[in-house]
């Protein structure tokens, strides 16, 4: 599926398994979805739009396309960089202070989990298809055992060592690992988890003797946006919202892979504030 001269786009209306199987064999079909839970956090992956899947997986999987690349001191260093060149440019910044309206005054960006924007605009219509999935981020005692990177084809779970990459996000002597299991559909988030103990069994050897620090989460509905068949970025929640309002995300109307999703509608949702700020300033100039 990887190989030179593989199709480059795949049906819209179709569902990748569909697509897949009547190419590549049910089989092949069905790995390759369980291959991509990691980017797309659902046990149902060849349920999704054809196009859309077989986008994401050419972009993790195929040697000759542009694909995942490590960030010194992870992404936190890149926020924190951001913020400080945010407050250098005079950008007052507030945390812990939960917003119940919107300001006003001028344009406003909301970039937040669609749930919220959701309440916070009273708008019933933001909403699109996500992921499900139990999370662990887990510290251990290194190991020559330890693995860099583990796909599961049967159950859609990933495992990767980001120490392995940066060995300054971790203390010395210590690996520190990312697992996810996609959660299937009617299963508790408990029988979730146990297939996710399952898979730490297997990846990372002894690491219940060797754990010095863990922590687990759930994300339901809030790990960025799944195309279903007929459906393309184009007819997610548009940007602009009208009256000044526009809205950034990673379920947002933009294009790209997870992550990037979110800075191309950032990107474009400053575009359209800055020139509602201009367009403004223009009206009041002309009526003065």
């Amino acid at each position: 599926m990887v190989l030179p001269g593989r199709p480059r786009t795949a049906p819209v209306d179709e569902t990748f398994h569909d697509w897949a199987s009547r190419r590549y064999g049910e089989g092949t079909a069905r790995a390759a979805a369980n291959a991509l839970g990691v980017v797309t956090y659902d046990a149902g992956t060849g349920r999704l739009s054809a196009a859309f899947v077989w986008e994401l997986f050419r972009r993790v999987y195929a040697p000759t396309v542009p694909t995942v690349r490590w960030v010194a001191g992870g992404w936190q260093g890149v926020v924190d960089r951001m913020e400080a060149r945010a407050r250098d440019l005079g950008v007052r910044i507030r945390t812990g202070a939960r917003l119940t309206g919107l300001p006003g005054g001028g344009p406003v960006i909301v970039a937040t989990e669609l749930s919220s924007a959701r309440r916070l605009l009273g708008d019933e219509s933001l909403r699109w298809e996500s992921g499900h999935c139990v999370m662990r981020d887990l510290a251990v005692r290194s190991d020559r055992r330890d693995r860099l990177v583990a796909v599961d084809l049967d159950a859609g779970g990933f495992h990767e060592s980001y120490s392995m990459q940066d060995a300054s996000i971790a203390p010395r002597g210590e690996s520190l690992f990312q697992l996810d299991m996609p959660v299937r559909a009617g299963e508790s988030t408990g029988a979730a988890r146990e297939r996710l103990d399952a898979f730490t069994d297997l990846t990372v050897p002894g690491w219940r003797e060797r754990t010095t620090w863990q922590r687990t989460a759930t994300a339901k509905g809030r790990t960025g946006a799944l195309d279903l068949p007929g459906a393309t970025w184009r007819d997610r929640p548009a940007i602009d919202r009208g009256d000044g309002v526009f809205l950034a995300g990673d379920m947002v109307a933009a294009p790209g892979m997870r992550g990037e999703i979110a800075i191309f509608s950032g990107i474009r949702a400053a575009e359209g504030a800055v020139r509602a700020v201009r367009a403004a300033r223009a009206a009041r100039s002309g009526a003065a």
